[in-house]
């Protein structure tokens, strides 16, 4: 037996233990050791609720974590076996060892091995100092009265935090259930507004297709002034032409009389007559560049009116689909309205028809009207969305803004908006974030903040404790610019009116 516990002969064991389970002799050892540990009783430092897990099985023991075996007699003999420390639950041998204490009376409660027989007393019954270092006096009872007025402080937070919050919850339900009847009524609103633009717009683009006709007889009347306009420039140039054509003729007699003059004059030099004749030539190139820029202007504006009537012919073709293409009408019209003020063929805004023009004030109207509605619709979408993802219990509260003083500066807090750092001296404000969105048990997120000089933006994270109030009780700057604060509210009463603590580690 002594030859088990000494840790210089370990390589007798195997060959020693194969002698005891081959002659059967090994349960006989087993029940000696637990006689000599606990009398048949759990061994010191196990729970009653794992008794069964400490069992020898023909005198081997198997660690509770891995799947070493040792010898069932080197279980709290204050030497680590076992990687998981299970080996030694009664001695201080294992770093990551637990004792439980049983602390009959109140609630037995698990402690690290390493604070067994250190001279402080962590269990009321005082169990582990069971060495004598210091002498612990049993508290359980008294320590079980304040366990008790403990359970039943918090059973009262609890009881009335969530009948707050059940009041909560009603009132947030109404609030979305308003919350949708608006946003109905938005849609409802819009899109009546849209139908409404639409209709306007047809209307608008029809009484338009109506004016651009110019009133029939008066375009007629445009028509033929034009008309007659090209035609009497035509007639300058024919004119002109024949003109050119006859002193074209007159410079070709001019030239033969020079030349029989010259042929009977001996007087008569061969420089005047070049002479005349440049000249004559000159006079002549000025007729044909006056005819060429007649020619030029003719087609010019025969061209322009040509295309002006074409596109007119097209606008007055589409009016059967003007119905579905109010914006491309609207382009076309003032695209021509445009070209014929310029040209001086239609008078312009300030002295045409009023009617006649396109009333881009009421559009402005109209659209700005769908924008609101717009805007105001895809606000209240966004919170349906967010309170539809579990925290809408927060929204009965949403205008309630929480404020918190530490040190040089006052926090403030609004559920589902945003959160602020104040300065105490100079009222500086700074913004902390808006809120982001929530975990699904206990912490709201709000990000975005005021940005960092040479760091991040801002953020904090909000920790939900059940409380019978709202209101901040801690705060910190836990890393740079990114805050955690410590909130009590009705809201996170979702437990049952108390729990039990867990046994600690």
């Amino acid at each position: 037996m002594m030859i088990i516990k000494q840790r210089n002969c370990q390589w007798i064991i195997p060959y020693f233990l194969h002698i005891l389970i081959l002659f059967k002799i090994i349960p006989i050892f087993s029940s000696f050791f637990l006689f000599v540990e606990g009398k048949n009783e759990p061994l010191r430092g196990v729970p009653e609720s794992r008794k069964s897990l400490y069992k020898s099985e023909n005198g081997v023991w198997k660690c509770l974590n891995t799947s070493k075996y040792i010898p069932f007699s080197r279980l709290n003999d204050d030497w680590c076996d076992c990687e998981d420390g299970s080996d030694e639950p009664g001695t201080s041998a294992c770093p990551n060892g637990v004792f439980s204490c049983k602390n009959l009376g109140h609630i037995s409660k698990f402690i690290p091995t390493s604070y067994l027989n250190d001279g402080i007393c962590d269990c009321c019954d005082g169990s582990d100092e069971y060495e004598g270092i210091i002498e612990c006096k049993n508290t359980c009872e008294e320590e079980n009265k304040k366990y008790k007025q403990e359970i039943l402080k918090k059973k009262y937070i609890y009881d009335k935090g969530s009948k707050i919050r059940q009041e909560w919850m009603e009132k947030a339900n109404k609030m979305m259930l308003d919350l949708k009847k608006e946003v109905k009524k938005l849609e409802i609103e819009l899109n009546n507004a849209i139908r409404e633009d639409q209709i306007l717009k047809k209307q608008e683009a029809k009484e338009k297709l109506k004016k651009i006709k110019f009133k029939n007889d008066t375009f007629i009347v445009l028509f033929n002034n034009k008309f007659d306009k090209l035609f009497e420039k035509y007639n300058d140039l024919f004119m002109s032409f024949i003109q050119f054509e006859k002193e074209s003729l007159f410079v070709i007699e001019d030239v033969l009389n020079y030349l029989k003059t010259y042929k009977d004059s001996s007087e008569l030099s061969l420089d005047d007559v070049i002479t005349s004749i440049e000249d004559k030539s000159r006079d002549l190139t000025t007729k044909r560049d006056t005819y060429d820029n007649y020619v030029t202007n003719l087609n010019d504006e025969s061209k322009k009116f040509i295309k002006l009537i074409e596109e007119e012919y097209y606008l007055l073709k589409k009016k059967s689909i003007f119905d579905s293409i109010e914006e491309w009408f609207t382009h076309i019209f003032n695209k021509v309205k445009q070209y014929l003020v310029t040209r001086k063929i239609l008078l312009s805004n300030d002295n045409s028809d009023p009617q006649c023009m396109i009333n881009y004030e009421t559009f402005d109207e109209s659209n700005e009207k769908i924008l609101l509605l717009k805007e105001k619709l895809e606000e209240k979408q966004a919170i349906m969305k967010k309170n539809a993802e579990g925290f809408n219990i927060y929204y009965a509260v949403k205008d309630e803004t929480l404020k918190f003083k530490f040190k040089e500066y006052q926090y403030e807090l609004t559920f589902l908006k945003n959160a602020y750092q104040i300065s105490l001296n100079d009222n500086y404000r700074i913004f902390l974030g808006s809120f982001s969105h929530f975990d699904g048990v206990n912490k709201l997120y709000y990000h975005n903040g005021d940005q960092c000089w040479n760091g991040p933006s801002r953020s904090v994270v909000v920790e939900l404790h059940c409380g019978i109030k709202n209101e901040i009780v801690s705060t910190i700057e836990y890393q740079r610019c990114m805050y955690f604060m410590k909130v009590f509210t009705p809201g996170a009463c979702i437990l049952p009116s108390y729990e039990m603590p867990k046994d600690e580690l």
